[in-house]
Formats: C-alpha cells, structure tokens, sequence
C-alpha cells in the first residue's frame, strides 16, 4: 500500500501555531543578577600632610578605604575626599579617622577631608566605632579598654582577665574575645551584658568575634584541637547556644568575620573557604576562597555579599547573593588590596584604583 504525503502546508502551519503560542505565553525566565562597575578613579600620590581633592558634602554618602601605604575617603559619585599616607596605622570610620605613630600618645581626630575636629591623649592604640560616634582607646598592654568623649575624658573603663585578641563594635555593643577563650559583650556603659567561654577544645582561646547590629547575637571562632563557630543569643543572664559547629580549619591568628547591616547573615573565614550562617535556619553554606580571605563587603543592607581572597599574587573577587545564586567572579593580579561597602553597594580597591560595584537586576 502507498502512503499519502502530508501536504508541506500542514507543517508550516503547526510550526505557525508553536511560534504565536510562545509569543502569547512565554516561559518565564526570572531576573538575572550582574554586578556593574559604576565607576574607577586612581589614588593619587599622597604626602603625609594628606591630599583634599574634593569639598564634602553632607547629602553625599561617602565611605572610607584604606589602600596599601595610602588611606581616605572617597563619595558615592567617586569623588576622591582625602587621601593621605599611613604613619604607622589608623583607625578609620565612615566620619573620621585617627592617624596615629607607633609611640603616639597624643592623637587628633579629623573628619572625612582631613580637618581637625578634636584631640585626646591615651597610652595605647585608638578605636572607632564603624559610624564614628565612639572613641576608643585600647590600652597599651592589650588587657583593657576605655570609652572617650568628644572632649577626650574618659566615659568608662574595663580591665579584662587577659589580652585581646578580638573586638567588634556595632552601635551600642562592644565584643571582646580574650586570650584565656573568655568572650565578652558590654553595653553602651561597658558593662558586661554576656559572658560566654566557650568548651570542647584542647586549648582555649578566641580567634574572632562579631555583635549583631541589635546587640541580640553574638559570634566567635574559638579554640584549637578543635575549632568551633559559636553563635549565642541574648536570653536573660545565660546566653542561648545557637549553633556550636567544629569547623574543618586550625587558625593561630585573628580571622575575619561580621555580620550583615540586617542581622540577617554572618560571614566568617574558613581554611580555603568562606562560611556564612543563616541564624533563621542554624545552618552554614560554604563558599570556596582562594587562599587567605582578605576582605567581606555587604551590598544593599546585606542582600548581596562580596568576597576578596589572596593566594600569593592572584586575587579572587566573588559576588553571591547568600545562599542564593553566584553574580560575579573574577581573579586577577594585585598587590594592595580593599573590600567595603559604600551607598549600598561596593568599594573594590587594588593597586592605586578604587571601583564602585553595583548589582543590578536585568
């Protein structure tokens, strides 16, 4: 029996209706993030004197850096507000910064353009708050800290029962994790709020620490032969014990470690990765990082997280929504580096450059 051939009109005309029926109802794809440089500008040579390049303005947003031997600020619009070179090293916050020498005992106070706005004398090394309305001085021997004011006189004092090996500050609340494993959380008094030592290791010790923005958690690296990530919440006078992970590292040094703007995510430092813990679910997503991490950025309130790590001469940039999808990666060559936030985006710095980083939906 022969068979009849389809007419080719038939063909033509069903490929017709797939076509009409993809325009009429298509298939949603979802919003791409990308990360987009919204502008570089190059630090110019700096004199110790310090280098005005631009008039502040106060409905600006702006934010600090500090680049190799050179610090200062720079606005969202990438206009440089000062840059200067560093002495021996300085305490920055988005307002001001204290540039200090090795043997100083007499420090100055500037704002964001390099004018004086008061000074203070203090045994020891200089410590502001992120946005600036806290003065600190940590005391020579590393065993005790004092609050200042304005006018250089002394708010409240605390001795601790061994050195610092890490603080954090986050508005009212002050952590402070001690060579004997101690952590600490004080108040805008600087008194101790909560006090926690972690067990479980061979020997006792904190490598990092970090308050959330409303003082209701606190984070540490503590201990080694283990280590652990201890996460604990403010529950009357016994902290809860919101997570205590064994974590796959064997620091012997201060680690990096913050949480978001929002409370919302904690991103800490692991051994050839990054660790970032959703206190909402307790769990931890990791992250790999090339080499030591050398730098945690938070974009948009925390929406968005950037990563910079070294290994030897190469750098690897990463921007990823927290356990979400990656945006950005990158690895190039550097010598100087800086990751921070600035007007809800990012402020990338190698080399001499500063970038504005800015993910977008498209």
């Amino acid at each position: 029996m022969s068979r009849k051939k389809r007419p080719a009109r038939l063909f033509f005309i069903a490929v017709l209706i797939i076509l009409i029926y993809f325009v009429l109802f298509p298939y949603p794809l979802g919003k791409e993030m990308v990360a987009k440089p919204a502008w570089v500008v190059n630090i110019a040579p700096t004199t110790d004197a310090g280098q005005p390049t631009a008039p502040a303005a106060a409905d600006i947003p702006s934010a600090p850096f500090r680049l190799g031997a050179s610090f200062g600020f720079v606005s969202s619009r990438g206009d440089l507000l000062h840059t200067e070179s560093v002495l021996y090293q300085v305490a920055l916050s988005s307002q001001n910064f204290v540039s200090f020498t090795r043997l100083g005992t007499d420090w100055i106070l500037q704002d964001q353009t390099g004018a004086r706005i008061s000074s203070f004398s203090g045994h020891g090394y200089p410590l502001l708050s992120s946005e600036g309305s806290r003065v600190f001085n940590v005391k020579s021997d590393l065993a005790g800290i004092v609050e200042l004011n304005s006018s250089g006189e002394t708010l409240w004092s605390r001795d601790f029962s061994g050195f610092m090996t890490s603080v954090s500050i986050n508005r009212d609340f002050l952590a402070v994790g001690l060579v004997n494993g101690t952590l600490l959380l004080l108040n805008r008094e600087g008194f101790p709020i909560m006090e926690s030592k972690p067990s479980g290791s061979r020997i006792s010790v904190i490598f990092a620490d970090a308050v959330s923005p409303d003082g209701s958690m606190v984070a540490a690296i503590s201990g080694i032969d283990p280590q652990y990530l201890n996460v604990l919440r403010q529950n009357g006078s016994v902290p809860e014990v919101m997570a205590k992970l064994a974590l796959p590292a064997t620091f012997r040094r201060e680690v990096r470690m913050s949480f978001s703007p929002d409370g919302r995510y904690l991103a800490f430092e692991g051994d050839g990765q990054v660790g970032i813990f959703d206190p909402s679910r307790r769990s931890v997503s990791w992250l790999s990082a090339r080499g030591i991490l050398a730098g945690i950025g938070y974009g948009q309130a925390g929406r968005y997280l950037g990563l910079i790590s070294r290994a030897g001469g190469d750098v690897e940039l990463s921007v990823t929504r927290p356990f979400a999808q990656p945006v950005a990666h990158a690895v190039f060559p550097a010598k100087d580096l800086y990751l921070g936030s600035i007007d809800g985006g990012l402020l990338l710095g190698w080399d001499g450059q500063l970038m504005r980083l800015d993910v977008e939906e498209l």
